[in-house]
């Protein structure tokens, strides 16, 4: 990487007599071989820039537009240094990559902001190494930790060249200068002037001790994880060559493979005829087989059957490796009956959610409870891909399918909003049944607080409102769901903007009676 900016800037071969790193060079070998890379000027200093400003902003603020600047220059300094071969694909993932970061001003959920920055994580991978097959693919966040090792031989080349440069220490001595002389007038101002002092304190972040030593973890981690994906995007490892599975060996008897698939989908079948018998002889039936409620059966199985899903999945990708296909018959005989399998997942994943409604329908809603919705929705999604798979039986495009569908749900479930989904739905609930767990709702986020005060009455709605704070102290700390919280309470409070446990009815509300 040479000093030239902009998108089409590579790397230079070096002149300087730096030495090897034998004990590096000799883990990686050939796995991961580098190649005339000059130094890195731009990803270090970028690296340090973007850690600086992390380090500024981050602390002491909850997710809102601090987190999101400093993902957007992250994401910007990796583009710009980034090789990849694969341009739509490194579009479509860079598009998915904003539209789920976005998620941290869009809603206070901090575990939906978790979720996504780690599928933003696994896209960021996957693009930048061009990864397609499954294996590659998962193992993209291996090589984002390696590359801290792999990029020691670099970074050391870097120093060096920047240690020669005779303009290098003269600006760092004119920088520290300058700094000195902005510490020091400026404190002399701030104490003067009590306008300029309340500038300051807005501006200047905490430099207390325990501050400092977290604001300089901070600095380490950000500026170290992406100065690793500098390294990631300068020089990608081959992992389609690298993890690349060996030749499957193919069984020699059809039987051998059609047997256990055959029992597999037998199994599902009884499955099917079992959920048919429970929908033509109903609740009485279920009672009288089972001597469980109705709630009870359903609520029995969902575990298994999403366990069913992700098996079946497994057992689909063992048998298209091990089954013969050189043959027209051989192919259709896999087609049928891998197709009859899907099939019948698919009514597995039906029921499975069919359950979890009528379970939450008795028992009321949870956030959890709905993201294990999504990831059952997910696996029919996965279910159906390798079915069009099947059709041809190639599937070199499913691994990034699969993952594009996994931002899709995750997306899907950002603009739901859960937590004032779940709060909507346990209003609705309470208004049909009289039922209502205020204790669940005030455990719930910002995002739920509109939905609590439009849906409920004052009183109650109290007594349901989310104890968490809803505001940031500033603009840096903004986000969506919060402010909105925050208006909801001003409207609902005729001004006052909070409320108190102590004003809370006794009695108000009806906890679940089911756990989880």
């Amino acid at each position: 990487m040479s000093d030239t900016s902009g998108p089409t800037a590579r790397p230079t071969p070096t002149t300087d007599a730096v030495p090897p790193a034998p004990m590096i060079e000799g883990f990686f070998g050939s796995i991961w071989p580098e190649h005339g890379l000059g130094p890195a000027r731009l990803a270090l200093f970028g690296s340090v820039g973007i850690g600086l400003v992390a380090a500024a902003v981050l602390p002491d603020r909850p997710i809102g537009l601090g987190v999101l600047f400093v993902l957007l220059l992250s994401g910007a300094l990796v583009l710009i240094l980034s090789r990849v071969r694969s341009h739509r694909w490194t579009i479509a993932a860079t598009l998915l990559s904003l539209a789920l970061g976005a998620n941290v001003v869009t809603r206070a959920a901090e575990w939906l902001a978790v979720l996504a920055l780690c599928v933003v994580g696994l896209l960021v991978t996957t693009a930048l190494t061009s990864a397609r097959r499954l294996v590659a693919l998962l193992a993209g966040p291996v090589a984002w930790v390696l590359a801290g090792l792999r990029g020691l031989p670099l970074l050391r080349r870097t120093l060096a060249a920047l240690s020669s440069n005779r303009l290098v220490w003269p600006v760092a001595r004119t920088v520290v200068v300058s700094v000195i002389a902005l510490v020091v007038f400026g404190a002399l101002f701030a104490s003067a002037d009590p306008v300029v002092g309340n500038w300051a304190a807005n501006l200047v972040p905490d430099l207390g001790w325990d501050s400092l030593v977290l604001r300089v973890f901070v600095l380490v981690v950000v500026g170290g994880v992406l100065l690793a994906a500098c390294y990631l995007s300068i020089n990608p490892p081959p992992l389609d060559n690298v993890v690349r599975l060996a030749e499957p060996r193919r069984v020699s008897r059809a039987w051998e493979w059609i047997v256990p698939v055959g029992v597999v989908v037998l199994t599902f079948l009884v499955f099917v005829i079992a959920q048919a018998s429970v929908m033509w002889g109903g609740h009485d039936y279920v009672r009288r087989t089972t001597g469980l409620t109705y709630a009870d059966y359903v609520h029995q199985g969902f575990g298994q059957l999403t366990l069913a899903t992700l098996l079946t999945l497994v057992t689909v990708a063992v048998t298209v490796r091990k089954a013969p296909r050189d043959t027209p018959r051989q192919r259709v005989w896999l087609r049928l009956t891998l197709g009859a399998l899907c099939v019948l997942t698919l009514v597995v994943v039906a029921s499975a959610l069919f359950r979890m409604s009528v379970y939450q329908q008795a028992f009321g809603f949870t956030v959890l409870r709905l993201v294990v919705d999504a990831f059952e929705i997910w696996l029919g999604v996965l279910v159906v891909l390798v079915l069009v798979a099947g059709t041809r039986l190639r599937g070199s495009w499913l691994p990034r399918a699969a993952l594009v569908s996994a931002a899709t749900v995750l997306l899907a479930l950002g603009w739901m909003n859960p937590d004032a989904w779940v709060a909507q739905h346990n209003i609705d609930r309470y208004h049909a049944t009289g039922k209502l767990d205020t204790a669940y709702l005030s455990s719930l986020g910002p995002d739920a607080t509109p939905t609590i005060v439009a849906g409920l009455a004052p009183d109650l709605a109290r007594c349901s409102l989310p104890r968490q704070p809803v505001l940031g102290a500033d603009l840096l700390s903004w986000n969506l769901g919060r402010a909105r919280a925050f208006e909801a309470r001003v409207a609902g409070s005729d001004g006052t903007g909070t409320t108190s446990l102590e004003e809370c009815p006794r009695g108000g509300g009806m906890p679940l009676t089911r756990p989880g």
